[in-house]
């Protein structure tokens, strides 16, 4: 049951626009993305899961906006703001229902919304205010067609979220989890070196917690050069080495082969029975008003585990709190029980 914080005077509060920066070092919370509309709530559950087993906090949020009050219709001001004020506590009322629906035992659970538009731009503001350690996002996986259909939101969270974006699957069972991290060694991508360090890091300290298993894999062009095969895979084979050395990681656990990323990183994911793929990703400031490039969009469509995405350390985020419309505004509901 969801109980007052008493270290507020108000049951409601109003959390007022301060700039600030993302704190860098690890925070321990972790943010659901929850539609209070929809039949299930996975990314909710899953964070419920996590947050148990990394000992975290977990904080469940909705991303409201409605055209109806954005001011025309409404000529007071101050009307309109307790009209929009109103529905974001109706929005943490089902909030409530939602965490009390789910057995949540041991886990700290407070709860947010925030009146903002996109919602892919409150979801990142909400993310930066409450300095969280990953974003969770539902996804669905169409087995008939062995595709995930992301919506507009996850496409724009996928180039933007500067916190590392968990796309959560229905499907996938994180219980002794096999995870998955897609390298680039050379960093052909145009990722930056320290970025296949930082997946690595992440996905042993999560499969740490979780009892699980990780594996390595790297996919590159045979055809990227007029040289012989064999040079081309030294080529590959040997950064890929030094990289994996300084992990530890058993040579039954690094994969590395030729071919097209698009075909060859779904097939090892389904082969090893991967729950989760780490991956880095980049946004080059050329591409930064299109969508996301169609190669990532081949992997990422096909995936049937969970996802996650990670920017490099000094990703700029074109969303940030400083760029809040005046009309946006967030609010926060107390502690829920232990």
């Amino acid at each position: 049951m969801l109980e007052m914080n008493t270290r507020d005077s108000a049951y409601f509060f109003r959390v007022a626009f301060v700039p600030r920066r993302l704190n860098l070092s690890k925070s321990d919370i972790i943010l659901a993305v929850v539609n209070p509309r929809a039949d299930s709530h996975v990314a909710f559950e899953r964070g419920i899961y996590l947050a148990r087993r990394l000992g975290m906090t977990l904080c469940p949020m909705i991303c409201h906006y409605n055209p109806h009050l954005s001011g025309e219709r409404f000529a007071d001001a101050d009307d309109l703001a307790v009209a929009r004020e109103q529905a974001i506590e109706e929005q943490l009322t089902l909030l409530e229902g939602i965490v009390e629906s789910h057995p949540h035992e041991g886990v700290n659970i407070r709860i947010c919304a925030s009146w903002d538009a996109p919602f892919h731009e409150g979801i990142i503001r909400t993310a930066l205010r409450e300095d969280a350690r990953f974003v969770l996002k539902e996804v669905h996986y169409h087995s008939l067609i062995s595709r995930v259909l992301f919506s507009h939101t996850d496409w724009q969270l996928i180039r933007s979220c500067p916190v590392p974006l968990w796309l959560v699957k229905p499907e996938t069972d994180m219980l002794k989890p096999v995870i998955l991290v897609a390298v680039d060694p050379l960093h052909d991508r145009g990722k930056p070196a320290s970025l296949d360090t930082r997946v690595l890091s992440e996905a042993f300290e999560i499969a740490g917690r979780l009892e699980g298993d990780v594996h390595v894999v790297h996919v590159y062009n045979p055809y990227e050069s007029p040289d012989l095969p064999e040079r081309i895979e030294s080529r590959h084979s040997e950064p890929l080495e030094e990289l994996t050395e300084r992990f530890e990681l058993p040579s039954d656990r690094i994969h590395m082969l030729g071919g097209d990323i698009t075909e060859l990183l779904p097939r090892v994911a389904q082969e090893k029975n991967a729950a989760l793929i780490v991956m880095g990703s980049v946004m080059r400031p050329r591409l930064a008003g299109a969508m996301i490039g169609s190669t990532a969009e081949a992997v990422l469509d096909r995936l049937h585990c969970d996802v996650l995405v990670i920017k490099p350390g000094q990703f700029v985020s074109p969303v940030a709190l400083q760029t809040q419309p005046d009309w946006a505004f967030h609010m926060e509901r107390g502690n829920a029980a232990v």
